[in-house]
């Protein structure tokens, strides 16, 4: 709800469990007033007769009023939401004015306000798809303007309830003649409580992704960031702010925010001597350009940001409940052609895998089985077809291609960018393989690089001045490729035709889009606008694509987990978490990764004994028993298998298909943290409580210690409970209320390595 009291022109925003509240003051000003829980039942607003305390403290301290925008003219200091340069001056200019250009002063003002229920944020997805939750959301937008200069600024909140978020974005036009230059702009400013100082993020790099760090802010700046083209594998864009010692994974009051845009972005944590904290988030300033021409206007994406007093668990399943209700799109087709596709095949059925394969429901991943690490670039129509009976025989239910089948790609050195089946690897195309996988009744997926190009490629042989450069200025090249221009509308456009031609011709219902390489020189035909322009054109070919093949499903990489965040979940369905796909050290890339997103988009493979990216080995059902708490996928080579591996496989593969409504739709609770333990020990569960899934994996555990049992959480004390194990063999009977309290036994002497999974059912 909004309530807007025009008497103290105070503007609430009233969510299921939080409010957030400013004013506009007499020298109409919009003011940040407050934002945080609010009583439990009570649906009040707040008067406005309580003034927010507007004086300065220090005389070398006066910019300190928490305006709802801060705009470097009101505010020079410290940390701008935006800063803008004038070419032109004041007519008539004030007597005594020395008339020196550019202005960079811009000092916003209340104009008017108004609650719409269609409202999106730039670059929010086009492909019309829909999402879980299509109910409209009241919007408030406040427009504000410039006394002097030709600028308004619209400040957008978009309210979802449910989960206590508000999506906060900036619309800014140009209602002048001249050109104006925007310098620095961020999406949003939040103003936190005093001594909301204790900051979780992650951080990492390729193959170690989502590294949990927990610390101080300290008095200044702090800022975490990515400079790329993508969202990046050192950092990723959201946080949880909480004060130090007055929260933890299920008690306190957090914030939390994330960016809905993969490109160069930040996030700035600003604290004041004052205690006082602001968040920024957005574009990232470095290098950034952006000119509003007379008469245009810019839309920036959306900073989602909320609060509770749930701890960071509950701050984590607000962002997960938004997001598959609210971003994620939904295939309308691939469940309905995945079932026409569907019939009994006369395999030689490993036991529990079934020759008679259900479909995954529309509402969730299908099992994924990946044929890069059983043959890599050694690809053949007859070895694929053999790979995918074998897959097809454990339970898969989605069949990709990888790298290695188009062009003159026999490695990682060429054909990047030919997007044409090769003849010398399928002399009859895709056809013969895309029909066995569907006549065995899976999905067929291909994998795809659509922003790079190798030098020696024919596409890159025939425009040179494609490629991202400056002219007469080194190329550098990485992996021995180069990035694609997306500025230029040709390029983005050969891009489109290339993939839209590829899935015209075949049953494709499934891409893996990756990209392999950070950017190095962004020289671009748009200048410093390429920051946001390749972003943007990444964006409208997938929405593109999704729009004319409303089956396809896509799944985001960036060598494993560089490009992950809501923008581009908004127009995919799941993303590659990581390129490690070591069980335990998933661990860790997984439990960070869960701080802000869901399981259901957390694409996690089975791969080799010994790891081919580590070396180190693990038995199976820790393999499994750790890709089982996202989207299942099966990576390692079926051919290195021996049937009672493969009958095991099936039977764990059978085990996820019971229990995958669960982890990919259920609330998670993180009982044990390998930050705080030498286990990870997670429970996904049901809304309504009527089923969960209990995930430990022991990560380390010392030679003459016990470790205790863990209650679990979100279950109904009243109701009675089976713990069923893989085979459906009840292990435990017993009461929410025991459970919650107890937890379950058996883990207690668990060594390193060791690992299970239990599905927990309610007994009728």
């Amino acid at each position: 709800m909004i309530h807007f009291n025009p008497k103290t022109r105070m503007l609430n925003l009233i969510l299921r469990s939080s409010v957030y509240a400013m004013q506009i003051d007499n020298k109409d000003r919009l003011v940040h007033v407050v934002w945080g829980p609010h009583p439990v039942g009570v649906d009040g607003v707040l008067s406005g007769k309580i003034k927010p305390i507007l004086s300065d403290h220090a005389s070398f301290e006066f910019q300190t009023r928490r305006d709802e925008l801060l705009t470097f003219g009101d505010t020079t200091t410290h940390e701008v939401t935006l800063k803008a340069s004038f070419a032109t001056l004041p007519d008539p200019l004030p007597d005594g004015d020395a008339p020196h250009l550019p202005i960079r002063d811009v000092r916003l003002r209340y104009v008017s306000h108004e609650i719409v229920t269609d409202a999106q944020p730039g670059l929010a997805p086009a492909h019309g798809l829909p999402t879980v939750n299509r109910e409209p959301r009241e919007t408030l937008r406040i427009q504000m303007a410039d006394p002097v200069q030709p600028l308004t600024v619209t400040l957008c909140y978009r309210l979802t309830p449910a989960q206590d978020i508000i999506e906060r974005w900036l619309e800014l036009a140009n209602m002048g003649d001249a050109p104006i230059e925007i310098e620095q702009l961020f999406f949003g400013a939040l103003h936190l409580p005093n001594g909301t100082t204790e900051l979780t993020s992650v951080s990492g790099a390729w193959a170690q992704e989502f590294q949990t760090q927990r610390e101080r802010l300290p008095i200044g700046r702090r800022v975490i960031e990515h400079r790329s083209l993508q969202t990046g594998h050192a950092a990723n864009p959201f946080f949880l702010l909480n004060r130090p010692g007055q929260a933890w994974e299920e008690h306190g009051t957090v914030y939390f925010g994330a960016l809905a845009y993969s490109g160069s972005w930040q996030l700035s944590f600003e604290q004041f001597h004052s205690t006082d904290v602001r968040v920024h988030g957005g574009y990232h300033p470095a290098d950034f350009g952006l000119t509003l021409v007379a008469g245009a206007q810019h839309k920036t994406p959306a900073l989602v940001c909320g609060v509770c007093d749930e701890g960071w668990g509950g701050a984590s399943r607000r962002l997960h409940a938004f997001t598959r209700e609210r971003i994620l799109p939904i295939a309308v087709a691939a469940s309905q052609l995945r079932r026409a596709a569907l019939q009994t095949v006369p395999l030689e059925s490993h036991e529990t895998g079934g020759a008679v394969r259900t479909p995954a429901a529309a509402d969730y991943r299908p099992i994924l089985y990946n044929s890069w690490e059983a043959t890599y670039f050694g690809i053949t129509e007859q070895n694929q077809i053999e790979l995918a009976q074998k897959a097809a025989a454990i339970g898969v239910e989605l069949f990709c291609l990888d790298d290695g089948w188009f062009g003159g790609r026999r490695f990682d050195v060429a054909g990047l960018g030919d997007w044409t089946v090769s003849p010398d690897v399928f002399p009859n195309g895709l056809e013969p393989l895309i029909s066995e996988v569907n006549r065995l009744g899976m999905d067929f997926g291909l994998w795809v690089e659509p922003e790079m190009v190798n030098p020696d490629s024919d596409l890159y042989q025939a425009h040179p001045e494609w490629a991202l450069h400056f002219p007469g200025r080194p190329r550098t090249e990485a992996r021995c490729q180069l990035i694609l221009d997306f500025g230029r509308e040709e390029v983005v456009e050969h891009i489109f035709n290339a993939l839209d031609s590829l899935l015209a011709q075949y049953n494709i219902a499934f891409i893996k889009w990756d990209m392999n390489r950070n950017v190095s020189e962004p020289g671009s035909v748009v200048g410093k606008a390429i920051w946001q322009a390749h972003v943007a054109g990444v964006y409208g070919i997938i929405d593109r694509l999704r729009a004319k093949y409303p089956h396809l499903t896509i799944e985001s990489c960036s060598g494993g987990g560089g490009r992950i965040d809501l923008g581009i979940l908004g127009r995919t369905d799941q993303v590659w978490t990581s390129d490690n796909t070591d069980a335990l050290d998933r661990l860790r890339i997984q439990e960070g990764f869960s701080l802000a997103y869901p399981a259901r988009v957390m694409e996690a493979w089975v791969t080799h004994e010994k790891n081919h990216q580590t070396g180190r080995s693990h038995e199976l059902s820790t393999r499994f028993d750790v890709a089982m708490r996202g989207a299942l996928g099966i990576g390692a080579s079926l051919n290195g298998l021996d049937e009672a591996e493969l009958k095991e496989c099936a039977s764990y593969i059978a085990f996820y298909k019971r229990i995958r409504h669960i982890v990919q739709g259920g609330d998670l609770y993180r009982l044990e943290r390998l930050e705080e333990s030498d286990a990870s020990t997670i429970l996904y569960v049901l809304p309504d409580g009527s089923e969960a899934v209990y995930s430990v994996v022991v990560h380390s555990h010392k030679m003459g210690q016990f470790r205790r049992m863990v209650p679990l959480r979100g279950l109904i004390p009243s109701a009675t409970y089976e713990v069923l194990d893989r085979y459906q063999k009840v292990r435990l009977t017993a009461t929410g209320y025991e459970l919650m309290v107890q937890g379950i036994g058996g883990d207690e002497d668990g060594r390193s390595g060791h690992s299970r999974t239990l599905h927990i059912k309610r007994v009728e």
